[in-house]
């Protein structure tokens, strides 16, 4: 069971753009230590948060910079803010979990494979593509993020190797099933129409990538068409939305 604290804080960080840091103290617990020091306000009580961390965590929570660690502070006092008779948080301490159970070791390092951070590396080198001009590239590894995403969902909610035959409409649809996210599972018209939405860019981008990318290189119908950049533009930042919303919701079944 996730940290309550943890949480909340994980919550504000992906608010504020985080995702990296959000993903970082994931299966982290954390404590509140409370002295018997009076602080600014009236009875309020100076106090350190301390996030105790896996040690395969805290190696790269060690190698934080300043910013980054302010940025987790700073969400750490929108969980507690400061008010009369209240804890008043003047330091975080991040320390190694070294009693973590040796199955929640692996298991986050199972889970670092496919992450937040992994998202936007990927998306980082989409557009790496789209500054050199390579946009049939930039499709491809639009695609290619989408089918990590949704292989690791599958593969770890069945606990089974998944076999894919490249037919990302059908993995996607799998995904749906496990995750609830089919338009049926809805009565809401207007999500209904949403999820229905997301079926139709995965339809699209399996398509524009399977008949113009570097992937199968180009039908013979379509040795005439380029993708041009607004395109594959718009491809990678689509891919990069539903792959975070796929995510987001497999991170929920975990809670």
């Amino acid at each position: 069971m996730e940290d309550n604290d943890i949480r909340k804080i994980r919550k504000v960080l992906s608010y504020k753009g985080r995702d990296d840091l959000a993903d970082l103290i994931r299966y982290s617990k954390s404590t509140l230590d409370e002295s018997s020091t009076y602080g600014s306000r009236l009875y309020s009580r100076l106090s350190t948060f301390t996030i105790f961390s896996p040690p395969s965590k805290q190696k790269n929570i060690e190698k934080l910079s300043e910013d980054d660690k302010s940025e987790i502070f700073n969400a750490v006092l929108l969980v507690y803010p400061l008010g009369d008779n209240e804890p008043e948080i003047k330091h975080v301490e991040y320390l190694p979990d070294f009693d973590s159970e040796e199955e929640n070791v692996v298991e986050v390092k199972e889970l670092e494979r496919i992450s937040f951070e992994f998202i936007h590396q990927q998306i980082k080198k989409c557009n790496n593509k789209i500054a050199e001009k390579d946009f049939d590239g930039a499709v491809t590894n639009a695609r290619s993020l989408i089918e990590s995403v949704s292989l690791f969902i599958v593969e770890n909610i069945k606990k089974e190797k998944v076999e894919y035959d490249g037919n990302l409409i059908k993995l996607y649809k799998q995904v749906a099933l496990l995750l609830k996210m089919s338009p049926g599972d809805y009565e809401d018209s207007n999500l209904k129409q949403i999820l229905s939405g997301v079926f139709s860019i995965i339809n699209g981008v399996s398509s524009l990538r399977n008949d113009y990318s570097d992937a199968h290189g180009l039908a013979p119908s379509k040795t005439s068409y380029k993708i041009d950049e607004r395109h594959a533009i718009l491809t990678i930042n689509l891919s990069k939305t539903i792959s975070e919303y796929l995510f987001l919701s497999y991170e929920k079944t975990l809670t």
